[in-house]
């Protein structure tokens, strides 16, 4: 970085009168293309030094000659300055140096406000104030963002492992409730039964017998679907036996009530 005096005394060792300056944000604020003299080029620069904002920073272009590309882009390389704009104090003494006047008296916050406004330029301690917040809002959106990331696809797994749970005694569920439906009637509990209800507490009973009995039942099946594979065939068969052959069903019972 260097300061405005030292690019004036560079524009006149090469006599360069064509320069451009662009902002922080290499947005292009001001050129001088015109085949002007030194003198008047230097004073152009100068005006603009002198109502750019305190401490603000600029890219300074320097060329020898005003040729430029269709882009409008300068043939020549030239040479590039980044310079700063002194405060008030250092100005109004360089300025007394240079034999620079200042032809507006805006001063204070305000005037820094308008002269940002109107040149493109911002504070210096504004500019990397600025930076540094923007960096950090950046790094706390970052961080919200992989927050809620986890929590939706925490939330997400936890959905999908409730919801193979219901299925899961969904299923159980009604495979017990058809093995229930099968053997109650065997076990003398059924609808007539239940058709009690209502006279002198013996609902009441009933119901509880049912309830104890389904327990029971539901107990028994949890157990034989976890210890045996083909339980399904085997109780199919059972139920069939009871039907078909009640003898035999009679004698599997009373072997089982002897162990």
């Amino acid at each position: 970085m260097t300061t405005p005096e030292f690019v004036i005394s560079t524009m006149k060792e090469m006599d360069a009168k064509y320069f451009t300056i662009h902002d922080t944000n290499f947005r292009l604020v001001y050129h001088q293309w015109q085949n002007v003299s030194i003198e008047e080029s230097i004073k152009r620069f100068k005006n603009f030094c002198e109502n750019a904002a305190t401490n603000s920073i600029f890219n300074v272009g320097v060329y020898t000659s005003n040729l430029r590309l269709k882009n409008g882009e300068p043939k020549e390389e030239g040479l590039t300055f980044e310079i700063q704009i002194p405060n008030k104090i250092e100005a109004s003494q360089e300025r007394k140096q240079m034999g620079m006047g200042n032809p507006y008296d805006i001063t204070g916050f305000a005037g820094d406000l308008y002269q940002a406004g109107t040149k493109g330029a911002i504070d210096l301690q504004t500019y990397l104030a600025s930076k540094d917040e923007i960096m950090r809002l950046n790094m706390e959106i970052q961080q919200l963002k992989m927050e809620n990331r986890y929590l939706t696809d925490k939330t997400s797994s936890e959905i999908d492992r409730i919801r193979r749970e219901y299925d899961d005694k969904l299923s159980s569920d009604k495979k017990i409730e058809g093995v229930i439906g099968a053997v109650l009637p065997h076990l003398g509990i059924g609808a007539s039964t239940l058709g009690l209800s209502g006279i002198n507490g013996i609902a009441t009973n009933v119901e509880q017998e049912v309830m104890t009995t389904k327990d029971k039942v539901i107990n028994a099946v949890n157990v034989l679907v976890k210890n045996d594979p083909n339980f399904a065939t085997n109780i199919e068969k059972l139920a069939k036996l009871a039907v078909e052959k009640p003898a035999i069903y009679a004698m599997a019972v009373q072997q089982l009530n002897s162990l």
